[in-house]
């Protein structure tokens, strides 16, 4: 089980009871705008759910998706990503979301760094990259503030809702991080 906890948030694994406060920030076009996803359903978010679910018990586990909650109230306010893309390379992917109400108060930068900290001290990854929508000007910020470096654009990588996206594609390296962790 994985439970992490930052200066606001307590990000922990996904529980049943979760559900629903996903979608109470999922379905907010400002959540799902620049995320790859059809708007969310309750049955969508529903079966999400289930999945994370799954992912829990996985051996070896490669995907952590867990729930971030505010450490005052307990509500769940977004959601904190790890996928290991590949364990030999020792190679991972990171991930969030902040629900609307909550965005630009450097929650995903909270989340960013709890993150890189399970790749890099928990799990013993070696690179551990991030990508967004390249016209997502606040994604891109919390990843150069969480020190990783831009490494290109990945043109129409996406399809999604229709249109062809652009990814920005960052990544830190373990011994970049160690150099940020001395600070």
């Amino acid at each position: 089980m994985v439970a992490l906890k930052t200066p606001r948030l307590h990000i922990r694994e996904v529980t049943p009871a979760d559900s629903a406060a996903f979608l109470a920030y999922m379905q907010a076009e400002a959540y799902w705008q620049n995320v790859p996803i059809d708007p969310p359903t309750p049955d969508s978010v529903a079966a999400m759910t289930a999945a994370r679910l799954t992912e829990q018990a996985a051996d070896p586990r490669t995907t952590y998706f867990l729930a971030a909650a505010d450490k005052q109230t307990g509500q769940v306010i977004g959601e904190a990503i790890l996928r290991i893309s590949s364990m030999r390379w020792r190679q991972g992917e990171i991930g969030w979301g902040v629900a609307a109400g909550h965005t630009g108060q450097g929650l995903a930068t909270e989340i960013g760094q709890a993150m890189l900290r399970l790749g890099f001290e928990q799990l013993r990854l070696h690179r551990i990259a991030a990508q967004c929508r390249v016209d997502n000007a606040a994604s891109r910020r919390v990843m150069e503030k969480l020190g990783m470096r831009q490494e290109g654009e990945l043109r129409d990588n996406v399809l999604a809702r229709g249109a062809w996206w652009s990814s920005a594609l960052y990544a830190l390296l373990s011994v970049e991080w160690r150099g940020n962790a001395a600070e």
